[in-house]
């Protein structure tokens, strides 16, 4: 029998990082606690250094919170979910599907600084038109072309990116949360698969949890008044 899974993570309407874990496990059943540590809280800064290695969330505990065995960064953190529970199709069973998948999530993970810069995740938020210039729009065109021509090639029908929900659609469902806090339209098939990240049941559940939350962490609130 495996270890109970703890995935600590940080402020729901911010924390991008910790939604895409927490949205594979939520939407495939795999079963874990939450341990959420809030940014510029007395509670991150008495216990960020014992739950993560590098100060950082999201990180993934098997057995005791602090004490068992951690695994750290997003990637590495769905690589380990995909060992644990190979059942769960994490990433897609078909191997070309499963290496085009794992593509696009590295791809997205060392890139698109320019979107990731001006456009933070604020599920709360309404900033119509703020952070986009040249390279932001540049950027989301490409990745509007990656997600169309992905589903053309490989979704089969289906909804998502391989057809079936994966962590490739889970590491894009903050950008399409973004699109909506700052306005940014999309058309025809990428604006199908928008819609479909953010009618996941998981997504929406993380999201009515984070339109509760009344913190208000400065470095995330480039456009506040």
């Amino acid at each position: 029998m495996s270890e109970p899974l703890t995935l600590v993570i940080a402020n729901k309407n911010y924390s991008s990082w910790s939604l895409r874990p927490w949205l594979v496990m939520t939407e495939l059943g795999i079963p874990f606690e939450e341990r959420m540590l809030k940014f510029d809280s007395t509670d991150w800064d008495q216990n960020i250094a014992l739950l993560s290695p590098t100060g950082l969330v999201p990180a993934l505990w098997e057995g005791k919170l602090g004490e068992g065995f951690v695994t750290f960064d997003t990637i590495a953190i769905l690589e380990r979910l995909n060992e644990l529970h190979p059942d769960a199709n994490v990433w897609p069973s078909d191997v070309r599907k499963r290496s085009r998948a794992r593509s696009l999530v590295a791809n997205f993970h060392s890139g698109y600084l320019a979107l990731r810069t001006a456009m933070p995740m604020n599920i709360r938020s309404r900033y119509p038109g703020k952070g986009m210039n040249p390279e932001v729009a540049e950027e989301i065109e490409r990745l509007s072309e990656f997600w169309v021509n992905t589903r053309r090639e490989f979704a089969e029908g289906g909804e998502f990116l391989f057809g079936e929900f994966s962590a490739a659609d889970a590491f894009f469902a903050p950008v399409a949360s973004r699109f909506v806090t700052y306005e940014v339209s999309l058309a025809g098939e990428a604006q199908e698969y928008q819609r479909a990240l953010l009618n996941t049941r998981s997504m929406k559940v993380w999201t009515k949890q984070a339109l509760k939350e009344k913190e208000f962490v400065p470095m995330d609130e480039p456009y506040a008044e």
